[in-house]
C-alpha cells in the first residue's frame, strides 16, 4: 500500500513554481515582441486613413464642382478647406466624428496642379499634423503630393487643435 502511495504523489512546490517562472518569463519575452508591433500597425493604419481623407476631400470637391457648390479653388494659389465632419456628412468619408476623428484637408491650386494637405486627430492619442506636400515651390524643389506614412504620424499634441478646423479665410495653408 505505502509503494501505492508513493507513486501518486504529485508535483512539489518547488517543481510547480518553477513551471510558473519559466512560463512568466516566456510571456515577458513574447508581450515585448508584440507590444511595438501593435504600434506599428496602428500608426500605419492612421496614415492610410489620413491618405483616405485626402481621397475622399477629391471625391468632394469634385461632386462640390459638379453640384456648383464650393468646389476646387479656380485661381492660382487659391485655398479651399472642408473639415472631416463635412466629409463624413458628405458620405466621402468612413472616418466618424463621434469615434473620435476630427481634422482637415486643405487644397490649394498651384500652377495645374492641386496640393493637398491633412490635419487628422484620432481621440486625443494619435495625429497628423500639415502633411501631404513636400518642397518649397523653387525650381530646385516644386511643390509636389506624396503618400502619408507611419513616419509621420505623431502622438497627440492639444496645442495644435486649433489647427484641426477650418477658418475659409484663405488662412488654412500654413
Amino acid at each position: 500500500m505505502k509503494n501505492n502511495m508513493k507513486d501518486l504523489r504529485g508535483f512539489t512546490l518547488i517543481e510547480l513554481l518553477a513551471v510558473i517562472v519559466v512560463l512568466a518569463i516566456i510571456m515577458l519575452i513574447a508581450v515585448n515582441a508584440v507590444l511595438p508591433q501593435m504600434a506599428k500597425a496602428r500608426r500605419s493604419s492612421f496614415a492610410i486613413e489620413a491618405n483616405g481623407a485626402i481621397d475622399a476631400a477629391q471625391s468632394y470637391y469634385m461632386s462640390q464642382n459638379l453640384v456648383g457648390g464650393n468646389g476646387l479653388p479656380t485661381t492660382e494659389g487659391g485655398v479651399a478647406c472642408v473639415t472631416i465632419k463635412q466629409l463624413y456628412d458628405a458620405g466621402q468619408t468612413e472616418l466618424n466624428p463621434e469615434n473620435g476623428y476630427e481634422g482637415k484637408v486643405v487644397v490649394k491650386k498651384q500652377g495645374n496642379i492641386y496640393l493637398y494637405r491633412v490635419y487628422l486627430n484620432k481621440s486625443d492619442s494619435l495625429m497628423i499634423v500639415n502633411k501631404g506636400v513636400s518642397g518649397d515651390g523653387t525650381a530646385e524643389k516644386p511643390y509636389n503630393n506624396y503618400d502619408i506614412t507611419e513616419a509621420h504620424v505623431e502622438d497627440y499634441d492639444s496645442s495644435v487643435d486649433a489647427k484641426l478646423s477650418c477658418k475659409n479665410d484663405g488662412s488654412d495653408w500654413e
